[in-house]
């Protein structure tokens, strides 16, 4: 009841344009860290860090640092923005394609022309290509939304702790 309550404050703080502006920012930084990364989850060789850095690499992973620990993976935006792309990749033949115009457009930067034909439009279908990027961006913030509520929710232990040792003993 409380998330349903924050929602809708927060959506009238922050009006359709400017939502949509704010998750085509994360998409193309996603796209970025995509581009660059790639889906590498390992680390590399610690000589292939030192070489890389002169040095140590840096070990602070900064919350939303474009370099994380050791420089591994993607940062928490970017993972979060590849995890809405993916959910909606599995839901349907219509979130297929949009995850299909996710990856054309923010990580290969397909022209229109090219995102176009992929997606099955004609050469003069400009309109029905805009209302694909704003369901989108519409879905993808959707996700991001319900996974945002998902990860803030705190677990409560109900079950009181016991003690290991008796501390009555001393």
């Amino acid at each position: 009841m409380q998330l349903a309550q924050h929602i809708k404050e927060m959506a009238k703080l922050i009006d359709q344009t400017e939502r949509l502006h704010l998750v085509a920012g994360l998409m193309q930084h996603w796209g970025e860290q995509r581009r660059q990364l790639g889906l590498e989850a390992s680390i590399g060789s610690q000589m292939g860090t030192i070489m890389e850095w002169k040095g140590s690499a840096p070990r602070t992973g900064a919350s939303g640092a474009r370099i994380l620990v050791s420089g591994a993976g993607l940062d928490h935006a970017a993972a979060e923005v590849d995890a809405a792309v993916a959910e909606l990749a599995r839901r349907d033949e219509r979130g297929a394609t949009l995850a299909k115009l996710a990856e054309l457009r923010y990580m290969e930067l397909a022209t229109i022309r090219v995102q176009m034909r992929e997606l099955g439009l004609g050469e003069h279908a400009d309109r029905t290509y805009r209302n694909w990027v704003k369901a989108l961006h519409l879905q993808v913030f959707s996700v991001l939304a319900a996974r945002a509520g998902r990860v803030r929710q705190q677990t409560v232990r109900r079950v009181g702790m016991r003690l290991a040792c008796n501390m009555d003993d001393r």
